[in-house]
């Protein structure tokens, strides 16, 4: 009942606060709903109360991005709510709320996981599942959540489709759509890097020594899918690229700047070959696929309104590979 009241407050908290400046009546604060029941989130004794709110402000507002919905959380008083803004909810649709503890030390901890859905329609007939995980933060009594922004999210759990591919013409199941199954595949994972921790102690760790390649599963088919792991993923890169690897370099020439090519091998490729996510962020790129056809894909990493272009030329066997690298820039 106490959950029920604060949850009142909090609607029009929020109504008023987080959402002032959107062009509504005064006689309209309901401009929030629950997009999925509130849950309680405890560490030790430390408990918080986290609020999964809907906007029904979507749809009707122009000029400004509205995402579907945002998650909030509060400590428990129902005297003084105060909300705690942790991140948006990009899905249409919360499937689940759940929780799993990481046991692997440089991950250990308990998060809450968010998986959500989205309705396709364009070439695909169906739904697309992702998965986002909040960490539960303990900071001696205060107990928090974060939008976890560091090693990068499985590739599997992330737009995974569920329905029929339309230019295929084949039926398409997706294996992770369900807290279980989710947990399942976590719990594996941590397993496994657990697992190689151990054989890998007391082994040399120079970088070329942290991957042992023929271990390292295909991420994905799907090139879009591929490049994000391949992008992420420093293991995925040793591991899915051809050698030896063409490299294409522009040089000064006359009268025009002409392409040098090459081909490295072995120590000569210097890793990571497309810097992650958050580097990109950090230094303004963008990484775009720029072409799909057939067993042949491109993407591009650039920096926009500059002459920093690379460009990756992948091939498709049992796996995506990559064949050559073009550097354009001046």
């Amino acid at each position: 009942m106490e959950v029920a009241r604060f949850f009142s407050c909090v609607c029009v908290l929020v109504s008023i606060i987080g959402f002032a400046s959107q062009p509504v009546s005064v006689n309209d604060l309901q401009t929030i709903d629950q997009m999925h029941p509130s849950v309680v989130a405890s560490v030790g004794e430390q408990k918080i109360t986290v609020f999964f709110l809907q906007n029904t402000l979507k749809g009707q507002t122009t000029g400004a991005y509205v995402p579907n919905g945002e998650v909030f959380y509060a400590t428990m008083s129902a005297t003084k709510p105060e909300l705690t803004y942790v991140a948006p909810v990009i899905g249409e649709q919360i499937v689940s709320v759940f929780f799993f503890e990481r046991k692997f030390p440089e991950r250990a901890g308990k998060s809450l996981y968010v998986l959500t859905k989205n309705k396709e329609s364009a070439r695909f007939e169906g739904y697309s599942y992702s998965t986002l995980e909040l960490p539960l933060i303990k900071d001696g009594d205060q107990l928090s959540l974060r939008f976890f922004r560091g090693d990068p999210p499985d590739p599997e759990l992330q737009d995974c489709r569920d329905g029929r591919d339309l230019e295929a013409g084949v039926d398409v199941e997706c294996a992770y759509k369900d807290a279980a199954s989710i947990k399942k595949r976590l719990a594996d994972l941590d397993a496994k890097i657990i697992a190689d921790s151990k054989v890998g102690h007391g082994i040399n760790q120079d970088p070329r020594n942290m991957s042992n390649s023929a271990n390292v599963t295909c991420p994905s088919t799907e090139f879009s899918t591929f490049l994000t792991a391949f992008s992420e993923r420093a293991d995925v890169q040793k591991a899915f690229v051809q050698q030896p690897l063409q490299l294409a370099t522009t040089v000064a020439g006359d009268p025009e700047p002409e392409l040098q090519k090459s081909s490295v091998s072995g120590d000569q490729i210097k890793f990571p070959l497309i810097p992650d996510r958050v580097k990109r962020e950090a230094q303004g790129l963008t990484l775009t696929v720029k072409q799909e056809q057939g067993n042949q894909a491109t993407a591009i990493l650039q920096k926009p309104d500059t002459d920093y272009v690379f460009e990756y030329r992948f091939v498709r066997g049992q796996c995506w590979r990559l064949e050559e690298v073009t550097d354009y820039s001046l």
